[in-house]
């Protein structure tokens, strides 16, 4: 467990040091779903991030030959999208039939001096409005900001503020040390309290149930706020996560309280490997899809 949230860890540090961000291209998803195809499932591309980064062009075009139709970003850099420009990647999204309905885009405390957003974060979010984005979700807190759970809210609250005008909504996505009371109260309960309504979280539901949480419960007593949710499974044995239908969660149980969550987008995502990254996603997502949701 430990490697996997370590290497999800230095990678974020280090994508600090660029411009962060991730860009989207997207129309709200049920804006056009087929009867019976379930186009609201989605891969976070950190599942396969070796593969699109030496050849993006080829890893989206196998992800979209499995059957997905959306995918979720994970960070670009100097206005490139994995070394191709928003038009170039843009129109392989589009070649092959890919929406990317929402990405990671990392904000520290570092982003706001004297109460202001730097212009580094809004220029990110700018660019991200340009190819069509509709949500930008942070997808890790560094250790500093833990320990100062209203700060960030604050901070997620001026991020949401400046996102709106562009047409973007913000959010949130967890690990298992949100769930930790640093300061007496969880930092989970923290943001959630001190954040707009309007902010959404994206539960990785794998982080969740390691921490020992119900997602459920969370459902249930903040109704509406959870937009999306990551789909990885838990081997009770080696306690890593596994492909979806290979471990110990019930998804069926979680996914029938969409309605209460507010879910929207389901994305498929693998931080260990027991095969090939692709051969990993293309399992989970023909397990997804066999639940009802």
């Amino acid at each position: 467990m430990l490697n996997e949230q370590t290497s999800r860890r230095d990678f974020l540090r280090t994508s600090l040091l660029t411009t962060a961000g991730a860009a989207l291209l997207s129309n709200d998803l049920f804006a056009n779903i087929k009867k019976g195809e379930k186009s609201h499932i989605g891969v976070q591309l950190w599942s396969v991030r070796e593969d699109v980064s030496k050849d993006p062009k080829a890893a989206l075009a196998k992800i979209a030959k499995m059957g997905y139709k959306n995918v979720e970003g994970f960070g670009y850099s100097n206005g490139k999208f994995f070394g191709l420009t928003a038009d170039e990647y843009l129109k392989t999204m589009n070649d092959n039939g890919l929406k990317m309905p929402s990405a990671h885009n990392m904000i520290t405390s570092k982003d706001v001096v004297n109460g202001q957003l730097s212009d580094s974060y809004k220029r990110m979010l700018e660019d991200a409005a340009k190819v069509g984005q509709k949500y930008t979700i942070v997808p890790y807190m560094l250790d500093d900001d833990r320990n100062q759970g209203k700060l960030m809210a604050d901070i997620f609250n001026k991020a949401a503020e400046y996102a709106k005008t562009l047409n973007l909504k913000f959010g949130y996505h967890n690990h298992d040390f949100e769930f930790k009371s640093p300061n007496g109260e969880m930092l989970y309960t923290t943001l959630l309290d001190n954040t707009e309504k309007h902010i959404v979280f994206e539960m990785d539901l794998y982080w969740a149930v390691v921490a020992g949480q119900k997602p459920a419960d969370w459902f249930n007593k903040y109704k509406g706020r959870f937009t999306h949710v990551h789909v990885k499974d838990h081997d009770p044995v080696k306690n890593v996560s596994v492909e979806v239908g290979e471990g110990d969660i019930n998804f069926q149980e979680i996914f029938n309280k969409k309605d209460v969550a507010g879910l929207k987008y389901f994305i498929v995502e693998l931080e260990a490997y027991k095969r090939t990254p692709m051969e990993g996603i293309e399992i989970s997502l023909n397990n997804l899809k066999k639940l009802k949701f």
